[in-house]
């Protein structure tokens, strides 16, 4: 037995393998089971729209960092090579995104703790009044939480930042990186499959049971098609990510299976659920999405000089995706979802479009009221009335109604209203480091993280076309992403 023993260690050896024979630390894996439930529970609480669920999202980032910052003594099959103890703080001190995310929160508190505005009702009636304030500090709108405030967009910043932390400070091993992202892939596809359901069955309740008010396009689990979408691409590019990589592993292992199909059908399975919300933007970004992936494939096919895979087994996985999307389409009646993505060049075009474009008119003409400072963070739905009424066809519907808008339908107008040209610079150049970080670790060399960094720009994409970056699920989901990304590839380079 000891041969056959001694000869399995080398061929694990030889793979790069022994490592993964060690486990986890018991607070690393608790801040895996943390995470992964934190990104698991936004998109069943309805997608994180409401208030509850948003505190109940930072409640699990402090639970995150908490776990993260636990001192880790590794001693025993820990630490083949002698006991020693892990300190995560230091590491915290030198993340940027720990200063630049605490810096910006600290500003959005500014803005709370200094309102210049309250929201008063009357009635069915509300107007916003002066009130006294530090002109020299950055204000906001005094409103209830429910109704959206600074204190609540603390809560849904706050929970972000503080998982991005944890994640960063937190994951020591690829495995565990690797653990969340599939924990996130498997719920995405339960989701899509419940969406579907929902779909074929006529379902006129978000989960056959949960009234959906004045939302006629729910879908799956949220409000509001656009987000759902915004929410499954994401999904689909954690699906993306992994099935290239185990793909490009299995081909320098020489090894004759991998779980890549298994991510391929997930990919199926939510894309099939992207095109039957009747999300143009989010269809049409996942279709331009596909064929980056195509090209990125076929250029990496040429180029490299891995070792081919079986041509049959490549023709079976071919036919077998081939069969499974043309059985949605015949059964999952997706040709009425082309026919929207068909409708933005035709005639209605401007009557979908065009009071979107006078909305960003008037939230632009917000921000000039206010360019530095802004008018402070949840305060759009109650500074906006003041000047969309410059613009009638977004002020009165034609019987005579006034138009609410709680959002302007593009993030990065709304943003700059809210936060002003200083608030707005955090996250600029959060986003800017995190790029840079990417591309210097070699993101791009690598097909799968290069297609992995290139989906994270969808919902940027998104932000410009409607509201999903001001989502609770979506925003905190991107931003596990992006930093899950960041720790693999690093945890990757490390091995080799």
């Amino acid at each position: 037995m000891r041969p056959v023993v001694a000869k399995a260690n080398l061929v694990q050896a030889f793979r790069g393998e022994m490592r993964a024979a060690i486990p986890l630390h018991e607070h690393e894996t608790k801040l895996v089971v943390a995470a992964s439930l934190h990104l698991c529970f936004l998109p069943w609480a309805l997608g994180a729209v409401r208030p509850w669920a948003q505190v109940i999202s930072l409640v699990f980032g402090v639970l995150a960092l908490v776990l993260a910052l636990l001192p880790r003594r590794y001693e025993g099959e820990l630490a083949p090579g002698g006991s020693f103890t892990l300190l995560t703080f230091p590491r915290l001190l030198r993340f940027p995104l720990f200063w630049l995310g605490g810096l910006f929160l600290l500003y959005v508190l500014c803005q709370a703790l200094n309102p210049a505005w309250l929201r008063v009702t009357a009635g069915p009636y509300w107007w916003i009044s002066q009130l006294p304030h530090k002109d020299w500090l950055p204000t906001s709108v005094s409103a209830p939480f429910a109704n959206m405030n600074a204190w609540r967009m603390l809560c849904i910043w706050g929970g972000a930042w503080l998982l991005v932390c944890a994640l960063w400070i937190g994951l020591t091993r690829r495995v565990a990186a690797q653990t969340i992202l599939n924990v996130l892939v498997i719920n995405g596809s339960v989701l899509a499959l419940v969406g579907i359901l929902e779909k074929v069955t006529g379902a006129t309740k978000i989960l056959w049971f949960v009234e959906p008010g004045a939302a006629t396009t729910f879908v799956a689990t949220f409000f509001y098609k656009n987000h759902a979408g915004a929410y499954l691409n994401l999904v689909f590019v954690a699906a993306t990510g992994l099935m290239v990589w185990h793909y490009v592993r299995s081909l320098r292992r020489l090894e004759r299976s991998s779980p890549a199909p298994v991510y391929a059908f997930a990919c199926i399975l939510v894309a099939s659920l992207v095109f039957m919300t009747r999300s143009r933007s989010a269809m049409l970004l996942l279709a331009a999405y596909f064929v980056v992936c195509v090209f990125v494939l076929i250029i990496w096919r040429t180029r490299s000089r891995e070792v081919a895979s079986s041509p049959t087994v490549n023709a079976l996985m071919g036919v077998g995706a081939l069969a499974i999307i043309v059985a949605a389409t015949t059964f999952l009646d997706l040709d009425k979802s082309v026919e929207q993505i068909r409708r933005l060049t035709n005639e209605d075009r401007m009557s979908a479009i065009e009071s979107r474009v006078q909305a960003r008119t008037a939230t632009l003409d917000l921000f000039e009221a206010e360019p530095w400072t802004g008018w402070g963070a949840g305060s759009f739905r109650h500074a906006f009335p003041l000047y969309q009424k410059k613009y009638p066809d977004i002020y009165k519907f034609s019987n005579g109604q006034g138009m609410f808008w709680d959002h302007a339908h593009n993030d990065y107008v709304q943003a700059l209203a809210e936060l002003g040209g200083v608030g707005f610079a955090f996250p600029v150049l959060m986003l800017l480091w995190l790029f840079y970080r990417l591309c210097r670790m070699g993101a791009v060399s690598n097909p799968a993280f290069f297609l992995f960094m290139t989906g994270l720009g969808l919902p940027l994409v998104h932000g410009w076309l409607d509201f999903p970056l001001y989502n609770c699920a979506i925003f905190t989901t991107a931003c596990a992403l992006g930093v899950l990304l960041t720790r693999w590839i690093e945890l990757e380079n490390s091995r080799s």
